[in-house]
Protein backbone atom coordinates (compact mmCIF):
# COMPACT_ATOMS: atom_id res chain seq x y z
CA UNK A 1 0.00 0.00 0.00
CA UNK A 2 0.83 3.25 -0.94
CA UNK A 3 0.97 6.39 1.85
CA UNK A 4 -0.63 9.41 0.35
CA UNK A 5 -0.79 13.10 1.91
CA UNK A 6 -3.34 14.78 2.56
CA UNK A 7 -3.04 18.19 0.64
CA UNK A 8 -0.04 19.06 -1.96
CA UNK A 9 3.33 18.47 -0.65
CA UNK A 10 5.60 21.32 0.43
CA UNK A 11 8.31 19.58 -1.53
CA UNK A 12 8.74 16.58 -4.59
CA UNK A 13 10.66 14.74 -0.89
CA UNK A 14 7.37 14.02 1.09
CA UNK A 15 5.42 13.27 -2.51
CA UNK A 16 4.76 9.50 -3.11
CA UNK A 17 7.45 7.73 -4.98
CA UNK A 18 4.61 6.63 -7.70
CA UNK A 19 4.28 10.47 -8.52
CA UNK A 20 7.55 10.81 -8.67
CA UNK A 21 8.48 9.42 -11.93
CA UNK A 22 5.58 11.02 -14.19
CA UNK A 23 6.73 14.54 -12.74
CA UNK A 24 10.30 13.75 -14.10
CA UNK A 25 8.85 13.02 -17.89
CA UNK A 26 6.80 16.66 -17.32
CA UNK A 27 8.65 18.73 -19.98
CA UNK A 28 11.55 20.99 -18.87
CA UNK A 29 10.55 24.95 -18.70
CA UNK A 30 11.46 27.10 -21.42
CA UNK A 31 14.72 28.52 -21.30
CA UNK A 32 15.28 31.82 -20.04
CA UNK A 33 15.86 34.63 -22.46
CA UNK A 34 19.30 35.50 -23.05
CA UNK A 35 21.29 38.04 -20.73
CA UNK A 36 21.93 41.61 -21.63
CA UNK A 37 25.50 42.25 -22.85
CA UNK A 38 27.86 42.54 -19.62
CA UNK A 39 29.42 45.36 -18.49
CA UNK A 40 33.33 46.14 -19.54
CA UNK A 41 34.76 45.00 -15.96
CA UNK A 42 32.47 41.12 -16.14
CA UNK A 43 33.75 41.00 -20.46
CA UNK A 44 36.95 40.83 -19.40
CA UNK A 45 36.22 38.26 -16.53
CA UNK A 46 34.59 36.65 -19.04
CA UNK A 47 37.48 36.77 -21.34
CA UNK A 48 39.75 35.37 -18.52
CA UNK A 49 36.90 32.41 -17.99
CA UNK A 50 37.27 31.74 -21.50
CA UNK A 51 40.82 31.83 -21.86
CA UNK A 52 40.79 29.86 -18.71
CA UNK A 53 38.68 27.06 -20.13
CA UNK A 54 40.30 27.31 -23.01
CA UNK A 55 43.47 26.31 -21.23
CA UNK A 56 41.51 23.77 -18.75
CA UNK A 57 40.80 21.51 -21.61
CA UNK A 58 43.19 19.12 -22.46
CA UNK A 59 44.67 19.95 -25.97
CA UNK A 60 45.44 17.06 -28.36
CA UNK A 61 47.42 18.29 -30.37
CA UNK A 62 50.67 20.71 -30.72
CA UNK A 63 48.62 22.91 -32.77
CA UNK A 64 45.55 23.09 -30.46
CA UNK A 65 48.32 23.44 -27.25
CA UNK A 66 49.71 26.41 -29.40
CA UNK A 67 46.43 28.12 -29.44
CA UNK A 68 45.86 27.59 -26.04
CA UNK A 69 48.70 28.72 -24.65
CA UNK A 70 48.17 32.02 -27.01
CA UNK A 71 44.88 32.46 -25.99
CA UNK A 72 46.04 31.98 -22.34
CA UNK A 73 49.38 34.79 -23.08
CA UNK A 74 46.33 37.43 -24.36
CA UNK A 75 44.13 37.23 -21.47
CA UNK A 76 47.32 38.09 -19.32
CA UNK A 77 48.87 40.67 -21.66
CA UNK A 78 44.82 41.82 -21.01
CA UNK A 79 45.07 41.53 -17.83
CA UNK A 80 48.72 42.89 -17.18
CA UNK A 81 47.33 46.05 -19.16
CA UNK A 82 44.66 47.01 -16.66
CA UNK A 83 46.42 46.51 -13.72
CA UNK A 84 49.04 49.14 -15.26
CA UNK A 85 46.08 51.56 -15.63
CA UNK A 86 44.62 50.75 -12.25
CA UNK A 87 48.45 51.46 -10.80
CA UNK A 88 48.39 54.58 -12.58
CA UNK A 89 45.22 55.72 -11.62
CA UNK A 90 45.95 55.18 -8.25
CA UNK A 91 49.16 56.92 -8.37
CA UNK A 92 47.45 60.47 -10.08
CA UNK A 93 45.44 59.75 -6.67
CA UNK A 94 48.04 59.56 -4.26
CA UNK A 95 49.79 62.75 -5.44
CA UNK A 96 46.46 64.39 -5.32
CA UNK A 97 46.25 63.38 -1.73
CA UNK A 98 50.11 64.43 -0.98
CA UNK A 99 49.15 67.92 -2.91
CA UNK A 100 45.77 68.30 -0.63
CA UNK A 101 47.76 67.10 2.71
CA UNK A 102 50.38 70.25 1.74
CA UNK A 103 48.02 72.57 1.32
CA UNK A 104 46.19 71.59 4.73
CA UNK A 105 49.20 71.79 6.43
CA UNK A 106 50.15 75.64 4.85
CA UNK A 107 46.40 76.45 6.21
CA UNK A 108 46.80 74.92 9.58
CA UNK A 109 50.41 77.38 9.79
CA UNK A 110 48.63 80.14 8.42
CA UNK A 111 45.53 79.48 11.00
CA UNK A 112 48.14 79.29 14.04
CA UNK A 113 50.24 82.02 13.01
CA UNK A 114 47.15 84.35 13.36
CA UNK A 115 46.22 82.73 16.43
CA UNK A 116 49.34 83.41 17.83
CA UNK A 117 49.06 87.00 16.26
CA UNK A 118 45.83 88.05 17.81
CA UNK A 119 47.13 86.70 21.38
CA UNK A 120 50.14 88.95 20.79
CA UNK A 121 48.23 91.93 20.54
CA UNK A 122 45.84 90.89 23.56
CA UNK A 123 49.12 90.59 25.57
CA UNK A 124 49.83 93.71 24.14
CA UNK A 125 46.76 95.55 24.99
CA UNK A 126 46.38 94.02 28.78
CA UNK A 127 50.26 95.05 29.30
CA UNK A 128 49.24 98.74 28.35
CA UNK A 129 46.10 98.83 30.72
CA UNK A 130 46.44 100.26 34.23
CA UNK A 131 46.82 96.87 36.66
CA UNK A 132 43.88 97.29 38.22
CA UNK A 133 41.50 97.46 34.98
CA UNK A 134 43.21 94.41 33.47
CA UNK A 135 42.82 92.55 36.80
CA UNK A 136 39.13 92.80 36.91
CA UNK A 137 38.88 92.14 33.09
CA UNK A 138 41.51 89.12 33.72
CA UNK A 139 38.98 87.71 36.49
CA UNK A 140 35.95 87.38 33.96
CA UNK A 141 38.21 85.54 31.30
CA UNK A 142 38.30 81.89 30.49
CA UNK A 143 41.12 80.22 32.22
CA UNK A 144 43.25 79.39 29.05
CA UNK A 145 42.77 82.87 27.74
CA UNK A 146 43.80 84.58 30.94
CA UNK A 147 46.86 82.26 31.92
CA UNK A 148 48.04 83.08 27.91
CA UNK A 149 47.51 86.87 28.50
CA UNK A 150 49.94 86.40 31.91
CA UNK A 151 52.45 84.30 30.42
CA UNK A 152 52.75 86.60 26.98
CA UNK A 153 53.64 89.34 29.73
CA UNK A 154 56.61 90.54 31.50
CA UNK A 155 57.02 89.05 34.49
CA UNK A 156 56.67 92.37 36.68
CA UNK A 157 53.72 93.13 33.95
CA UNK A 158 51.90 90.52 34.80
CA UNK A 159 52.74 90.58 39.22
CA UNK A 160 51.39 94.00 39.27
CA UNK A 161 48.02 92.72 37.39
CA UNK A 162 47.72 89.38 39.07
CA UNK A 163 48.33 91.65 42.64
CA UNK A 164 45.01 93.33 41.71
CA UNK A 165 43.48 90.50 41.20
CA UNK A 166 41.04 88.39 44.38
CA UNK A 167 43.07 86.00 45.92
CA UNK A 168 41.63 83.35 45.54
CA UNK A 169 41.56 83.91 41.56
CA UNK A 170 45.10 84.83 41.67
CA UNK A 171 46.28 82.02 43.14
CA UNK A 172 44.37 79.76 40.71
CA UNK A 173 45.72 81.76 37.44
CA UNK A 174 49.05 81.70 39.14
CA UNK A 175 49.36 77.62 39.68
CA UNK A 176 47.69 77.86 36.08
CA UNK A 177 50.73 79.73 34.87
CA UNK A 178 52.85 77.87 36.50
CA UNK A 179 51.53 74.43 34.67
CA UNK A 180 51.89 76.32 31.47
CA UNK A 181 55.10 77.47 31.87
CA UNK A 182 56.82 73.79 33.11
CA UNK A 183 54.43 71.86 30.91
CA UNK A 184 52.81 69.57 33.55
CA UNK A 185 49.18 69.05 33.58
Amino acid sequence: MLWMPASEPDSLLLQPVAIRPAMAQTPPAPAAPAAAPAPAAENSANADSQAANATNAVPTTDEERAQALNAREQALDKREAELKTLEAELDGKLENLRALEVRMQKLIDSAGTIQDEKMAHLVDVYSNMKPKQAAQVLETLEESIAVRILAGMSGRKAGEILSSVRPDRAAFLSEALTRLQTGTD
